[in-house]
């Protein structure tokens, strides 16, 4: 229990957490082949211009390999013990970066701070919170690959957003920070608070590298939440309803 509240205390103070290991090598092997696998049947969303290619349909389209990584025993303490019961399975979402990569700047809870302040307007209503868990199937060496954050960007709301959010210009003050830099190996899973600022890059143009996202919310959020994504069903996406407690590992 001591090492996971002191996971719990450093999600807090800084945003993020790196979990090693977290999924098992054939647990990686597996789902790494089966992104690539996705890829060659066409089932991708798109290309973006920053080089990433996006999924939605993986988690309905083969249950059995991706449904493991919701709610992933390596991850599980830390979302039962932060939500709760109310964990609820916002969006899944797989990546590949087939060339060059190099992220825009962003956050995917991009309305975290506004529904704060609406929150604070209405008696009973609270803010709603999200954690992102994204898990890695390379190495992500230095020279190869990173995962950025603003160091503390959590702990305020960063300018530029409201009341229309200007692009260019939160994403030159994101670069002028202090920042935190990640290097997840296959394997690993990061697991970070959706409203802090990040960015992912491929340093090595030719590395392979693709990732699992799932996002969590503590409530439904209505229509129109500024977010990343769109939400899943909601039905069967609270991942711990029927537990009393998860195991810390």
């Amino acid at each position: 229990m001591e090492k996971l509240d002191e996971k719990l205390d450093q999600l807090e103070r800084d945003g993020v957490l790196l979990i090693e290991g977290a999924l098992s090598p054939e647990e990686t092997a597996r789902i790494r082949d089966r992104i690539f696998y996705a890829r060659a049947q066409g089932w991708e969303e798109g290309l973006n211009t920053v080089g990433n290619m996006w999924f939605d349909t993986l988690l309905d389209r083969e249950p059995d390999i991706y449904g493991p990584i919701v709610g992933h025993p390596s991850v599980a303490p830390i979302l039962f013990a932060m939500m709760g019961k109310q964990c609820q399975l916002r969006s899944y979402r797989a990546h590949i970066n087939p060339g060059p990569y190099l992220q825009e700047w962003h956050m995917d809870f991009y309305g975290y701070w506004n529904e704060k302040r609406n929150a604070a307007r209405h008696r009973l209503a609270i803010t709603p919170s999200s954690i992102n868990t994204t898990f890695y199937f390379q190495d992500n060496e230095p020279g190869q690959g990173h995962l950025k954050f603003i160091k503390n960007g959590h702990l305020s709301e960063p300018p530029y957003l409201h009341p229309k959010i200007e692009h260019a210009k939160f994403e030159v003050w994101c670069g002028e920070q202090e920042h935190v830099i990640l290097y997840p190996k296959a394997g690993d899973a990061v697991v970070f608070l959706s409203h802090i600022p990040h960015q992912g890059a491929k340093e090595d143009d030719n590395m392979e590298r693709c990732n699992v996202v799932c996002h969590y919310q503590t409530c439904p959020m209505y229509e129109g939440v500024w977010y990343v994504s769109s939400p899943r069903p909601f039905k069967g996406s609270f991942p711990f309803h029927k537990m009393e407690t998860v195991e810390a590992n």
